[in-house]
């Protein structure tokens, strides 16, 4: 094929790249926030939408980040495109503290017992194989099993969303206070270097002008 890869990377070796990419963790923030600043928008509305894109990320609804966010966004008059951006703060180093802290929470609000990662990992794993199986038996026409699906919900899920929204609540306000004096710093220093940018050149082409005359 033309467009094959030469070297065939080894699964290891992607799930590593995965967890630590080659440019680094700090390469991707820096990126991230080089992108936040330079979108053409206020500062509130920018810092709005970051907030409402963390918050979105501390709730359990996996593969609806972006659409929570992004909705959250338009009703609360923050930016999109921040928002999503802001959804970044789950990624494959922060989701392991995310998680265990925000389920944490909630048992103790709910008064259950706490669980560890690993647990929630295998109660994970094991929802998406339970709902599966119980699908399955649908439509083969027996009684499905739906005994494990309520208790993830009970001990799990309903934690999480407990937790998380606190927690999501209390980093996007965070957030927005930090994001708003940054980007606006960042907007007033870039206006100042454009203005003198700007008269540069146009000084430049006054002396030429006097020059020819």
């Amino acid at each position: 094929m033309i467009f094959k890869r030469r070297d065939k990377r080894l699964t290891l070796g992607r799930l590593k790249e995965y967890f630590l990419p080659k440019k680094g963790w700090k390469r991707a923030l820096e990126y991230i926030v080089h992108r936040l600043k330079r979108i053409p928008d206020s500062p509130h509305k920018i810092s709005v939408g970051v907030s409402m894109g963390i918050f979105a990320s501390f709730t359990p609804l996996y593969g609806l980040h972006f659409l929570l966010a992004g909705v959250l966004a338009y009703i609360f008059n923050g930016n999109i495109l921040a928002a999503i951006i802001g959804t970044f703060i789950l990624n494959p180093v922060t989701w392991p503290v995310i998680t265990s802290i925000s389920v944490n929470l909630g048992q103790v609000i709910m008064g259950r017992s706490l669980s560890d990662f690993e647990t929630f990992l295998d109660q994970f794993v094991g929802i998406g194989k339970s709902i599966l199986l119980g699908l399955g038996s649908v439509l083969s026409g027996t009684s499905p099993d739906w005994s494990r699906p309520e208790n993830f919900w009970n001990e799990i899920f309903l934690p999480y969303l407990i937790g998380g929204t606190i927690l999501g609540l209390l980093a996007g306000l965070i957030s927005y206070f930090i994001c708003r004096p940054v980007i606006y710093a960042y907007k007033i220093a870039r206006k100042k270097k454009k203005f003198k940018r700007v008269t540069r050149t146009k000084k430049i082409e006054r002396n030429s002008l006097n020059e020819q005359y």
